[in-house]
């Protein structure tokens, strides 16, 4: 299911060549993909209804999906572009392709560009709702469930080289959801409601003949109200879930493109994290210096604590943390030693713990057979005491830990599909080293300053490295052949920053989707890495 792109219509306006990259290129990239394996039974392409332009104020009938495609902005532009090429690797090369066409979508966890999530962070904060023109232009809203329903029919029910609408005749003016938040919150919509400047087009109507999708047995079940009570809960109870978001907040916000992932051009507020050099929308944008003054305090930067020095994570989290320009510095303190962790604390003063430290056995986990006194010292005193300072300094502390307390059982049968969920209890007690790391686990579900981190069999591009799962397994005389669930830490590693950044906390099954045999491991080495490497020893 191909779900990314860039998708606001604000920032089509003033970054139309980003959205030309990441909607018709990077959609090629990932046909051309899907065609080289050979292996996709269905490509669903997710569009937009926006491809079918402005729809007549007055039209009882909503575009079908033979309907002609008349994109008017940037962004509508440029999904209509991936659609064709979606449309011309299914013809040429017949590739299993699906196109779908939905209304706006809303719930939890949208980024608050959009109009709803906007709104609500914005109400919130006791600020004014910004309007776009007269806010007249009408909008259809589907709640998310709702359309993550439509998806699992369009996936199995879908016919391959069709288009299916997913749409609602109930519409709404953009005025009457700035009225409607307005109500939630108990404020008054004509002191709350700010209108301001228009898009240099803002398309007066998007309506949909969602019929054909409702031949396959779908229908809208979420209401609005409910919908909508849903979301404001669920930003009332998860405000800094996004971090700064001020920049998207903005009337007009405009998306840059820099190293470091998306910023916002704040130009608009005296705020902004950027100012600009003159007042064109394709303007250069300056980094205000360390030295120029604002009038609002700078956000506290990023300084992390990090143990496990001399392990694998721990050295890869140094070197990403270099990479981004996170100042950090390694603990210096034993685990167990309570005093020497404060006064690393103390010294290093950081915004951030992460504990990478533990004891997993050399050259395996059989060690720790012999040696279980040591492995409690590190593994569950060492991590409870570490824990249990951080909290004591109001620290979140980011907890490496392992996945390896799971075994297939009669409610999870190996190959059903069925996976273990991070409120699963641990089943496996089959090494002292999972006993510690399990128990521990437990423990520390009662320190609301964790975030636990479950890793699974880690891999990486450096094959170099012995504590490389691939590494290791290329170098057993004899493997066990179960499907495992993998941690690529080239991928994941630098989402744990960014979980840090938004201090999230709790269990997190920390591997990558799906599951893979250790022989196929093998397979691929032996494929793609090592072409003489000897099977017959497995």
């Amino acid at each position: 299911m191909h779900f990314a792109a860039q998708t606001h219509v604000d920032n089509s306006f003033g970054n139309s060549f980003e959205f030309t990259k990441n909607n018709i290129y990077g959609t090629h990239v990932l046909l051309e993909a899907c065609k080289v394996t050979g292996q996709i039974r269905r490509f669903i392409h997710v569009s937009t209804d926006e491809v079918y332009g402005e729809t007549d104020e007055d039209a009882v009938v909503g575009n079908h999906e033979a309907s002609q495609l008349l994109p008017t902005n940037p962004y509508s532009a440029t999904k209509a572009g991936a659609e064709m090429l979606v449309m011309a690797y299914g013809r040429s090369y017949g590739l299993p392709v699906i196109t779908t066409r939905g209304n706006n979508v809303y719930g939890p966890n949208q980024f608050p560009e959009k109009l709803i999530p906007k709104f609500i962070l914005l109400a919130m904060q006791g600020k004014h709702l910004p309007i776009h023109g007269d806010g007249s232009n009408v909008r259809s809203y589907l709640y998310c469930e709702d359309v993550a329903e439509a998806f699992e029919v369009i996936l199995h029910k879908g016919e391959v080289g069709h288009v299916y609408n997913i749409g609602t005749k109930k519409e709404r003016r953009v005025i009457d959801v700035a009225k409607d938040v307005c109500n939630l919150f108990s404020r008054d919509p004509d002191t709350s409601i700010k209108f301001v400047d228009n898009r240099p087009f803002n398309d007066q109507r998007y309506f949909l003949d969602d019929q054909k999708l409702n031949n396959l047995g779908w229908s809208e079940q979420t209401t609005w109200q409910e919908g909508l009570r849903k979301t404001m809960e669920w930003y009332t109870q998860n405000p800094d879930w996004w971090g700064d978001v001020s920049g998207a907040l903005l009337p007009h916000p405009r998306m840059l493109m820099m190293p470091g992932g998306r910023h916002f051009d704040g130009s608009e507020e005296k705020d902004a994290s950027y100012i600009s050099n003159d007042s064109n929308q394709t303007r250069m944008v300056i980094p205000v210096s360390k030295g120029s003054s604002t009038d609002s305090p700078q956000k506290p930067s990023l300084k992390f604590l990090i143990y496990g020095r001399t392990g694998w994570i721990g050295g890869l989290l140094g070197k990403l943390c270099e990479k981004q320009g996170i100042s950090y510095e390694y603990g210096k303190g034993r685990m167990e030693d309570r005093s020497s962790l404060l006064s690393d604390i103390q010294n290093v003063r950081p915004t951030h713990v992460f504990n990478a430290a533990g004891v997993t056995g050399r050259p395996n986990v059989d060690w720790c057979e012999s040696h279980k006194t040591e492995t409690i010292r590190t593994n569950v005193t060492g991590t409870l005491t570490l824990a249990d300072l951080c909290r004591e300094h109001n620290l979140l502390m980011m907890n490496f830990a392992t996945g390896c307390i799971f075994e297939y059982d009669a409610g999870h049968p190996e190959g059903s599909g069925i996976g273990f969920t991070e409120e699963d209890k641990p089943n496996f007690i089959g090494s002292f080293y999972s006993k510690t790391k399990a128990m521990v686990e437990e423990l520390l579900k009662e320190y609301d300053n964790v975030c636990t981190l479950r890793v699974r069999m880690p891999i990486s591009s450096d094959l170099e490295n012995p504590r490389n799962f691939i590494t290791k397994i290329s170098r057993y005389n004899k493997v066990v052949n179960i499907p495992n669930s993998v941690t690529i830490l080239d991928e994941l590693l630098p989402i744990s920053i960014e979980m840090a950044r938004r201090n999230l906390r709790g269990i997190w099954n920390f591997t990558n989707p799906g599951v893979v045999s250790h022989n196929e491991v093998l397979e691929m080495y032996k494929n793609y890495i090592k072409p003489d490497f000897c099977m017959d020893e497995l």
